[in-house]
């Protein structure tokens, strides 16, 4: 196998593992401890200044992006408003997204990513996609096979 075709396979495998991670049924979760056992917070706690916290929801636009010429030769796969793959898609080829942030993901942020795929090249052998993703017109990241970028 080609290197290209290991960093697609890697990334592809990366994200289907990360699509497994969380969720769950609540009803399978253990009990909470009683609240007689809690300690009650502590009455002289410093107040968190209203300034401080991010306003309650912000909306930013997304733009994924795989470059080039001809078809992807593999999967493109990307995470966003949700999980997503396109196969056998038209290059260049784009998908542009509007998202609500929380004031949490405003805080810490919120994984925004795309495999590119590959595409065959000039020379007939496979190449790694190059990406983009642009938030509110402005690129943030570009690279080849994979761009990742934490969305505030």
């Amino acid at each position: 196998m080609t290197k290209t075709t290991l960093i697609g396979l890697f990334g592809f495998a990366l994200m289907a593992g990360l699509a497994g991670c969380g969720g769950g049924d609540p009803a399978a979760q253990p009990p909470a401890a009683s609240s007689a056992a809690a300690p009650e917070p502590a009455a002289s706690s410093p107040a968190v200044e209203a300034s401080t916290l991010p306003a309650a929801t912000a909306t930013r636009t997304v733009k994924l992006e795989v470059l080039g010429k001809g078809t992807s030769m593999q999967p493109i796969v990307y995470v966003a408003d949700g999980q997503g793959t396109e196969n056998n898609a038209d290059l260049p080829w784009s998908k542009t997204v509007t998202l609500e942030l929380t004031g949490a993901e405003q805080k810490v942020g919120r994984a925004i990513s795309i495999v590119a795929g590959s595409a065959q090249g000039a020379n007939g052998q496979l190449e790694a996609g190059k990406c983009r993703i642009s938030v509110d017109g402005e690129e943030v990241v570009s690279g080849e096979g994979l761009c990742q970028y934490k969305l505030k």
